[in-house]
């Protein structure tokens, strides 16, 4: 299994609504060769978890083998839902939360859990190494 590292990054936090953008940032070695893709785009009137969960799902997109992810973002969101469960729980209970209440966002997370389907997979907020690479991207 390859080792790759997405890092994830949004120009909005927290719950407002507006126009903002997203980078991701995928890393590995092919051939003993590092090799780094990356894509930047803009949303209107989006959220951070719209921005980050469409830059995810547009990273892990590109992957085309199982891999062992390693994948690094500031959205506490996604880190909770992917960390903890809740991602996989909503989709068992029909995309509805604990409190009963409709999942926000379900078309990008049924593509995001798609996606991670053949892959191993971390989901981190480590600073150091996420601000490392993130630093200045938007």
């Amino acid at each position: 299994m390859q080792d790759v590292n997405i890092y994830i990054e949004t120009s909005i936090h927290g719950p407002s609504r507006k126009d903002g953008k997203y980078i991701y940032i995928l890393e590995c070695i092919r051939n003993g060769i590092p090799v780094t893709l990356h894509k930047t785009d803009e949303i209107q009137k989006a959220t951070e978890n719209q921005l980050a969960l469409t830059a995810l799902s547009e990273a892990l997109g590109r992957l085309n083998c199982a891999c062992e992810l390693r994948i690094y973002t500031s959205c506490q969101h996604i880190l909770n839902a992917m960390q903890n469960s809740w991602a996989r729980q909503w989709q068992k209970n029909g995309w509805v939360t604990a409190k009963g209440l409709p999942v926000k966002n379900v078309e990008l997370w049924e593509a995001v859990l798609d996606r991670l389907g053949m892959h191993l997979y971390q989901f981190t907020d480590d600073e150091h190494t996420y601000h490392q690479w993130m630093k200045g991207q938007l």
